[in-house]
């Protein structure tokens, strides 16, 4: 699985997109904190692209970090 990481505002902001973002029982499309960064894991590019976007419009990521992972995202 294909992994990227998205800076967030703080440990807190952090904390909300995963609990936004989780998946219970989906070993496809992952999220995971890691200090002030959310961990995404995928399989289909456009699963971390929603979960930038998303805490991007609620706050929990300012605009150039989101769209580093926009930018980012791998096959």
């Amino acid at each position: 699985m294909t992994e990227i990481q998205l800076t967030c505002i703080s440990p807190e902001s952090a904390a909300a997109v995963v609990e936004e973002a989780t998946r219970p029982g989906d070993s496809v499309h992952t999220v995971r904190q890691d200090g002030t960064h959310v961990v995404i894991g995928y399989q289909d590019l456009r699963w971390p692209m929603d979960v930038a976007e998303w805490a991007h419009v609620n706050g929990h990521a300012h605009d150039d970090d989101a769209a580093r992972v926009i930018g980012g995202v791998q096959r």
